[in-house]
């Protein structure tokens, strides 16, 4: 022990002299001074603890009188250090409570001074009374001492103790900062690592599994995510496509159904100009028929002057009828045409016609009359059936003009219609052109996360793992990477387009 630390308690070397005399009376006295101290510790439930047997208390007991034996003999040696040095390593080893020690140490050591100064009493009246006083003080210092080196071997025990465990500790934490998760911090059996610090290697060695487990997971849940994002963005492409390719279709079936919008609305002025030719027809037809009435009375005033009239009406009446059956088919011919005004012009021209026929036979009829008035007979009764055949016709072109008119209503009503749908097609083409927008847009947000899953698994691949554990330590999130795994094979996944 080094003079200064002597210094520091104030041990001089007279003191220690001193020391020596007080150990001469109370050497003796150690037996019964440990019997109390080790009874008091024993009685502790703390401190009987460490006691587990009377073997280990006989041998506790024997080692510390031959210390105390040493520190009364003031020799302040090697087998001291060496001593002191044993008592701090148990107290360290066994982890004893420095309260506990020093309750008991400072018990002993008022027992030890109350025996010497009952053994010194006779000493401290007269002029040995204060050599008495300052062998008290010399004891009680030296047992501080005691107690001070003791106690800084203890904690420098338990602080090289620390270390060694906060080497280990930061070496593992090291190894992990550095992505290799296969690393653990080696225990109390393999290294010199301290058993006192085994549950926070054990914490840290079980943090590294779990995060070898987590990073494991996530490496697996990335590489399904990574599968999902590649068809998704594959998916969102063909949708891509898909929905361009409908939005094209859509404009070009605006544009037909504009035309046929146009050409109905157009069709539908036509039947409208059709309808009103025939009313104009009608109403021609009905003046004829009034004429034909008028041309009846006049035959019927002339009949009987002339037969050749009657011949001449009979020719006539031919032309009359064959007058109607072209009227009758153009009626017909105008109620099936799809588009009423070529019927009609086909039934007008052979009209015409036959009305050049009739004006011939008129011609005759006026050369027959001047010749003979024989036929006037037969041209009024020829005259009467033209008037009954107008009104037939007559009759017949009302029919024709409501069924031109139901026809230009039903056009009317197909054009409106038409503008419905080609508003609704319009709509939709709008609605088309969104969704390819948002299409794209997906399909950009798509290509960022598999990049950024890429990136993810590019970190997680530089990471070392434990081989015969990472299967366990990946088991936590193995039901998601499952998942996950299962959602990048599904067929809804990967045809997710193709019902657009």
């Amino acid at each position: 022990m080094s003079q200064e630390k002597l210094d520091q308690f104030g041990l001089t070397d007279g003191d220690l002299e001193l020391l020596k005399a007080a150990g001469r009376v109370l050497r003796p006295e150690l037996g019964k001074v440990l019997e109390g101290f080790y009874a008091r510790a024993l009685a502790d439930h703390g401190s009987a603890a460490f006691f587990t047997s009377d073997d280990r208390v006989d041998h506790a007991r024997a080692a510390q009188e031959a210390h105390w034996s040493r520190l009364l003999e003031a020799r302040f040696d090697a087998d001291y250090f060496a001593s002191l040095d044993r008592i701090g390593r148990t107290h360290a080893r066994i982890e004893l409570p420095l309260d506990l020690y020093m309750s008991a140490y400072s018990a002993a050591t008022s027992d030890l001074l109350e025996r010497f100064l009952a053994k010194s009493a006779w000493q401290l009246i007269g002029p040995r009374a204060a050599r008495t006083r300052r062998m008290c003080g010399v004891l009680n210092r030296a047992f501080a001492l005691d107690i001070e080196q003791v106690t800084s071997i203890t904690f420098r025990i338990w602080g090289e103790e620390q270390k060694v465990a906060l080497d280990h500790l930061a070496c593992g934490i090291r190894e992990m900062a550095q992505g290799n998760l296969s690393h653990a911090v080696p225990g109390p059996d393999d290294s010199d690592f301290p058993s006192k610090y085994d549950d926070m290697r054990r914490a840290l060695n079980e943090a590294a599994r779990t995060l070898e487990g987590l990073i494991a997971g996530i490496g697996q849940s990335m590489n399904a995510l990574q599968g999902i994002t590649s068809t998704l963005a594959t998916s969102a492409e063909d949708l891509s496509r898909r929905t361009s390719s409908q939005a094209a279709s859509l404009e070009q079936t605006t544009a037909a159904m504009q035309m046929i919008s146009d050409s109905v609305r157009e069709t539908s002025g036509k039947t409208k100009e059709t309808a009103d030719f025939f009313d104009r027809a009608q109403k021609e037809m009905r003046d004829s028929s009034r004429v034909a009435g008028d041309a009846a009375d006049m035959m019927g005033r002339i009949k009987a002057e002339s037969e050749k009239i009657a011949q001449i009406i009979g020719l006539i009446d031919d032309i009359a009828f064959q007058t109607n059956l072209l009227a009758l088919n153009a009626g017909v011919e105008a109620a099936r045409a799809g588009e009423a005004g070529r019927g009609f012009a086909v039934v007008a021209g052979e009209v015409r016609s036959l009305a050049a026929n009739s004006s011939e036979a008129a011609h005759e009829i006026r050369m027959l009359i001047q010749s003979s008035a024989e036929q006037v007979n037969d041209g009024s009764v020829l005259v009467e059936n033209a008037r009954r055949s107008i009104v037939q016709v007559v009759d017949s072109f009302d029919e024709i003009s409501r069924i031109v008119s139901d026809i230009s209503d039903a056009t009317n009503d197909q054009s409106m219609g038409l503008d419905e749908i080609s508003q609704s097609i319009v709509d939709l083409d709008r609605i088309t052109q969104s969704n390819a927008s948002m299409v794209e847009q997906t399909s950009g947000a798509m290509s960022r996360i598999s990049a950024m899953s890429q990136d993810v698994q590019h970190k997680i691949s530089g990471l070392v793992y434990r081989s015969d554990e990472a299967g366990e330590g990946a088991s936590a999130p193995g039901s998601w990477d499952q998942e996950l795994a299962a959602a990048a094979q599904a067929p809804e996944v990967q045809d997710s387009a193709r019902a657009g």
